[in-house]
């Protein structure tokens, strides 16, 4: 081999190694602190651009919570969750009595919505109270 030759393996390399670099960076992650969709199983993404059912207070993924809407709209079908497909409740009565039942099993995210209702409300010993106990049970947003 010539020294040109050299040169153009060395190129040939280093080009390869920016393609390997570019393929790691450019990736679709393995997932985030958030946790992933539990319909599409897709990363959530670090904005708060996420769907929580009152039902069951599982986090999906906006782009899950469109197509469920559409799917509903298009067969003019009763509105459901998209997780445990229970109708969605039709007052705000219904809404707080299902996240007290999921309090009342220890539902990290349940907590975290009640902490941040009294934090708006001005109870902030009882926002406290919901949202460490949602922490330690590892909800991320409750820190």
């Amino acid at each position: 081999m010539d020294a040109d030759s050299d040169v153009k393996v060395g190129v040939c390399h280093e080009y390869g190694s920016h393609r390997d670099r570019d393929d790691i960076l450019f990736a679709q992650p393995e997932g985030s602190c958030f946790g992933d969709c539990p319909i599409c199983f897709l990363p959530f993404p670090i904005e708060s651009l996420k769907h929580k059912s009152s039902c069951c207070c599982k986090t999906i993924c906006v782009g899950c919570a469109c197509a469920d809407i559409k799917h509903h709209m298009n067969r003019s079908l009763e509105r459901t969750c998209p997780f445990c497909r229970e109708p969605l409740p039709a007052t705000s009565a219904k809404i707080v009595a299902n996240l007290m039942r999921r309090v009342e099993a220890n539902d990290p995210v349940a907590m975290q919505q009640v902490g941040h209702v009294h934090y708006f409300k001005g109870e902030y010993a009882k926002a406290i109270q919901y949202r460490s106990k949602a922490a330690r049970l590892g909800d991320a947003l409750a820190h």
